[in-house]
């Protein structure tokens, strides 16, 4: 067995800071990995499945890969790499934000060009476009250059490329911040946290989708869940992700199902990785030219609205 030790690296609970966990899944790489052969794996909407080691913390429950694929190695291929097939589903996924962002106007009774809006991992800016839309003034961030390239082309709106810690944002500036299918894919999840905590504002709001480990999609479809993907750093559920939050000076104040809308030919595709019957039906929906239409799928993602806790900031310094 030939050792890939230049390539992983091992990393501690990232909420109780343990290192004694048990193995969930082991890893499946084969004998010809290379770095070229990882940095085809990372990438907006990867549909790889999960190769790495899964882990279960034995202090506190938390699902995460470790070892994992090296961070540097991961930024790079987010950072590199095209993908024109993400980014055609931009239109349905501005129709579900313009739906959940309404939602969350009168949820919490804000008056959307009076906030300030932070999407960290906006991919091709259908979060940023739809908050536009509604009134907000928004900036997106995203590492992958090409995404941010054809959102700007398309929707000649405020997006830039980098992560968090490539910009000098002041202190307390945005009224709410943004994680759209984004936290599992944070190779610090805790360090981007604190620095949320700094440029937010003081009782700002922090909007989280994420796939749930501990949803009835994941127990039914067990090993074929398809959030089970080597993109996907971390698993969280409700408990584990109120602790971190908890532990980065945020407070949960709403978890819900999060529906998502994309094209029915796009999902039976993806979806065929998994399950052979899809292919077909996949086929059948060209065939028949029901491969667009809109559809509307929950498969355990989780929508949370979660606060700043007051004091926090203070606490950090």
């Amino acid at each position: 067995m030939r050792n890939f030790s230049s390539y992983f690296e091992f990393n501690p609970c990232i909420i109780c800071k343990s290192n004694d966990f048990k193995v969930l899944k082991k890893s499946k790489y084969n004998e010809d990995l290379n770095e070229d052969k990882l940095l085809q794996l990372y990438k907006s909407s990867s549909d790889e499945k999960l190769i790495d080691q899964m882990v279960c913390c034995k202090e506190c429950n938390l699902v995460y890969l470790n070892p994992r694929v090296k961070s540097n190695i991961i930024l790079n291929s987010y950072t590199n790499s095209d993908d024109p097939t993400f980014f055609e589903q931009n239109n349905l996924r501005i129709r579900t934000f313009k739906k959940q962002l309404n939602k969350i106007v009168r949820t919490l009774s804000i008056t959307p060009n009076k906030n300030y809006i932070l999407d960290i991992g906006c991919a091709g800016g259908a979060f940023p476009k739809a908050a536009h839309d509604l009134g907000f003034k928004v900036i997106g961030i995203e590492p992958n250059k090409w995404l941010v390239n054809e959102g700007i082309k398309k929707y000649n709106i405020d997006l830039k490329s980098g992560i968090l810690s490539d910009f000098n944002f002041q202190k307390e500036n945005f009224n709410i911040i943004t994680l759209w299918d984004v936290i599992e894919h944070l190779t610090n999840p805790e360090e981007v946290l604190h620095s949320i905590s700094h440029i937010i504002k003081n009782d700002g709001y922090l909007l989280i989708n994420y796939p749930d480990v501990n949803s009835l999609a994941c127990k039914l479809m067990r090993s074929k869940w398809p959030f089970y993907l080597n993109v996907h750093l971390f698993y969280f559920n409700r408990k584990t992700i109120n602790k971190f939050l908890d532990n980065c000076g945020f407070k949960v104040i709403s978890c819900e199902p999060f529906w998502q809308t994309l094209e029915l030919g796009y999902i039976l595709k993806r979806a065929s990785a998994y399950f052979k019957i899809f292919k077909i039906a996949y086929f059948i929906s060209k065939k028949i030219k029901l491969d667009k239409i809109p559809f509307k799928y929950n498969l355990g993602q989780t929508f949370i609205i979660a606060q700043k806790k007051a004091g926090h900031e203070k606490n950090l310094e």
